[in-house]
């Protein structure tokens, strides 16, 4: 009876344990984070030749600051849906040259942002340490716009398009956990086909921030 009794409370302590370790990898989170975005294939000057007469100058910046903010469910230490506002931040593109006999200097903006849900994997490598991977869906809208300037007499005319859509987003990471309440994670994300084919065309956009987490408990 002894030995039973004894069995019988320690796996009880062994379930509590478990159960108690378990609700810990359990609950919701929010988080905010701040990285360096980058247009994979936003198209170059070199897509400029069939408008300016030869000889013309070009600039390409495909860099800028992106943020995002999210709020995610942890289900356990494996598993967590997450979802997000993203600015991609702004891509922008400056020529100067001649058209048909005139001076026109061109600026392009593209600016990117929207809204993601994705399913985030977890493999905890120690109680503080982890490895993410995550997949999911991102809500983009691209504003569009260009600037024309006629060098001989400042007359300006622009254009602007606003394409939206969804497309496959991904990404890998890692996650250390300072406290039970807060953490700091570093990611890798890539958000796929970003624009309008006909219109503005397509680019990939890579995001690589760091976040600060808080979780509840």
């Amino acid at each position: 009876m002894c030995r039973k009794a004894v069995s019988l409370a320690v796996g009880l302590l062994v379930a509590l344990v478990g159960g108690a370790a378990l609700a810990q990898d359990q609950g919701g989170y929010l988080g905010v984070g701040f990285g360096q975005s980058k247009a994979v294939n936003p198209g170059s000057c070199s897509d400029l030749n069939g408008l300016f007469n030869p000889g013309f100058s070009c600039s390409l910046n495909d860099t800028d600051t992106g943020w995002k903010i999210f709020a995610g469910l942890q289900f356990n230490r494996n598993f967590a849906l997450e979802m997000s506002y993203q600015d991609l931040g702004s891509f922008k593109l400056t020529a100067n040259g001649v058209v048909t006999g005139v001076p026109i200097a061109l600026k392009e903006t593209l600016s990117a942002s929207g809204f993601g849900i994705d399913g985030v994997v977890s493999i905890p490598l120690s109680k503080e340490f982890a490895l993410l991977a995550r997949l999911g869906f991102f809500a983009w809208s691209l504003d569009a716009k260009a600037t024309a300037t006629n060098g001989n007499n400042g007359n300006t005319a622009t254009s602007s398009d606003k394409p939206t859509g969804t497309s496959l987003s991904f990404g890998i990471g890692a996650r250390y956990n300072f406290s039970e309440h807060f953490g700091l994670r570093v990611e890798y994300q890539r958000f796929t086909d970003i624009g309008d084919q006909n219109s503005t065309g397509q680019s990939d956009v890579d995001l690589l921030s760091a976040s600060l987490i808080y979780r509840f408990r």
